[in-house]
Parts: structure tokens; sequence; C-alpha cells
């Protein structure tokens, strides 16, 4: 009987969890020197690890593009992408 309650516990804490998982957003636009130079066109969050991918391009057509972990770390971009994005709590 015991088993089954912390069982239950355990599994009822670890779908909470993952129901108030959040995930990165992508900001509207990078800024260089205090300046907005690069906009977001789109976006997308990866179906193999939750990670999301942001893509940016500025006046003169050159692009970057940002991922990040769904913890919201930088996980690989350009050097001017910001080293942490916005979570939304929403999940994703």
């Amino acid at each position: 009987m015991m088993f089954t309650s912390r069982f239950t516990i355990l599994a009822l804490l670890t779908f909470l969890a993952g129901v108030n998982a959040g995930c990165a957003t992508c900001q509207q636009t990078i800024e260089v020197n205090g300046v907005a130079t690069y906009e977001l066109v789109n976006y997308s969050v990866k179906d193999v690890n939750g990670f999301t991918e942001c893509d940016y391009v500025d006046k003169k057509g050159d692009t970057v593009t940002c991922e990040y972990t769904n913890v919201g770390l930088l996980e690989d971009g350009d050097e001017v992408c910001p080293q942490w994005s916005r979570m939304d709590t929403y999940g994703c």
C-alpha cells in the first residue's frame, strides 16, 4: 500500500512539473550597441529536444539564427544573440 501512495505522489509531481514547464521565447528584435538591428522573421520549437530556434534579419538582408535550450540558455548562435531568452510560463 505504501508503494502505491509514493508512486502516485511521484507521478502527480512529475505531471505538474511538465504542465508548468515553459519554453524559451524569441525577442522581437536584437539590439547591437543599443540600436534595434535585427528583427524576428521566424521561430520554431524543435520536437526532438524542445529547443527554440529564432531567425532574424537586418535591413541589409544579413541573417542571424539563435537557438535556446528549453530553460532559455543560448545553445548555439551568432555573437549578437542574447545569452538568455525570456521564458513562456504557459508551456510550448
